[in-house]
């Protein structure tokens, strides 16, 4: 049976920022790489049996940091201490839309500075695209909840799937009005490979928003590799010599890898690290 990440993290969650270019004041290559973390959601079936093993193969694979779709019934002290024994951090929290307003947000910020995350993302859904009104109304959204999320140290961002650039408003997609209309705290966690799938052109769109690409989703254009694996058919697949550059220069601070092929394989996410590796960029 599917689930969708949308469900997947509202079911997870209820069983429970600012840049770190040190020593840059400026976006440009030359500074540090971004550190190269894993979407859990990738292998959620590995961590539902068992969470601490499955961060420790993580970590020996060379991740340094998880992002979290779900907290598998862990408290943020349960969770701060799964980390720290396998020296993982944490990279970023995907979250249930319905819960990025006042009332509910609190909680998320209790969470996230107890196990140290600073970014809190959105990954679609849960917000009407029917129109341009909708949009605004989502960006006024995003927009106060990154009002509120600053105080705490941490970034409010919004991650994308196809359709936000299917859709078309007076020729504009909805990812351009959405992120046109934004503060500009509310940076754009690009998914690298539904964007290529969608017809679009990463590079266009990381430098379309600069500065904004705080965290990023490193993912293969599944079309042109079946596996998730990144780098498998560069002849169709994502042009990654162009996009490692790119990021960089617009500030990233990290590479979220995220393969969905197979929730209970290690396959995939392994494959992607050592690709990451032969290139420099792990």
């Amino acid at each position: 049976m599917f689930v969708s990440r949308r469900d997947f993290c509202k079911a997870a969650l209820a069983g429970t920022a600012s840049m770190s270019l040190a020593g840059c004041g400026t976006f440009c290559s030359a500074c540090r790489k971004p550190g190269v973390a894993v979407q859990l959601y990738s292998v959620r079936g590995l961590c539902g049996k068992d969470l601490p093993g499955t961060l420790k193969a993580l970590k020996a694979m060379g991740y340094a940091g998880v992002e979290f779709a779900g907290y598998y019934g862990k408290s943020a002290k349960e969770m701060k201490q799964l980390l720290d024994d396998n020296g993982l951090v944490a990279a970023g929290t995907h979250i249930n839309a319905n819960d990025l307003v006042p009332g509910k947000i609190e909680a998320l910020f209790d969470y996230a500075e107890g196990v140290g995350n600073k970014y809190i993302v959105c990954p679609g859904g849960g917000f009407k695209q029917g129109s341009r009104n909708d949009l605004m109304e989502m960006a006024a959204r995003f927009s106060k909840a990154a009002e509120l999320a600053k105080p705490h140290g941490i970034r409010i961002g919004y991650h994308n799937h196809g359709n936000e650039f299917r859709r078309l408003f007076d020729g504009k997609c909805a990812w351009e009005i959405f992120f046109d209309a934004c503060s500009k705290d509310v940076f754009t966690q690009l998914d690298i490979g539904h964007a290529h799938v969608a017809g679009e052109d990463p590079l266009f769109w990381i430098n379309r928003f600069p500065g904004r690409a705080v965290t990023v989703h490193i993912k293969e254009n599944y079309k042109a590799s079946p596996s998730g694996i990144l780098g498998q058919n560069p002849a169709v697949g994502v042009p990654w010599t162009k996009v490692w550059p790119a990021l960089k220069a617009n500030g990233c601070e990290w590479y979220v890898v995220e393969c969905e092929s197979n929730a209970n394989s290690f396959a995939g996410v392994e494959g992607c690290i050592r690709y990451m590796k032969s290139v420099g960029e792990a």
